[in-house]
């Protein structure tokens, strides 16, 4: 059966958590380190305030989307579709990276402070879901993969 989600949301998914994994990895000092920003073109990724911004902003986009899907899903889809392991999988992982960057924009806020224990792991903990997000989309591809050359052929 095939997938309730148009392609047009499901690439707007894909170009989202791409945006917010190259601007979060260029919030830590690696442009300058790694001499990134070297590369012609790429010198804005050393500016923290620009990839900051651009981070918030797709993080509202992913929001949106995470949100319209949501409801589609709770309201049409799931009564015909229902969601595999790797789906369940991904939604824990999204909600669980939804707050605590919830949780890193609320230590930003001048009136609250966090000690630097929990928020070094706030900060790490963020990072590793958004590296299991990306892992749990390459071993579903590769299933998907192993899936297909398994598969017998048709007719």
């Amino acid at each position: 059966m095939p997938s309730p989600v148009s392609r047009r949301v499901a690439w707007s998914y894909v170009l989202l958590v791409l945006l917010l994994a190259l601007t979060g990895a260029m919030q830590m000092p690696i442009a300058s380190r790694y001499r990134i920003t070297a590369v012609p073109g790429l010198a804005w990724l050393g500016d923290f305030w620009l990839t900051h911004k651009l981070h918030a902003a797709g993080a509202v986009g992913l929001l949106f989307l995470c949100g319209y899907v949501a409801t589609r899903w709770l309201l049409e889809w799931r009564r015909e579709h229902s969601l595999s392991a790797f789906g369940w999988a991904r939604v824990v992982v999204m909600l669980l990276i939804i707050l605590t960057g919830a949780l890193r924009v609320l230590k930003n806020l001048p009136s609250i402070s966090f000690a630097p224990q929990p928020t070094m792991l706030l900060d790490w903990t963020h990072l590793a879901l958004a590296a299991l997000l990306g892992l749990l989309a390459l071993a579903r591809r590769l299933l998907r993969a192993a899936n297909f050359k398994a598969a017998p052929p048709r007719g």
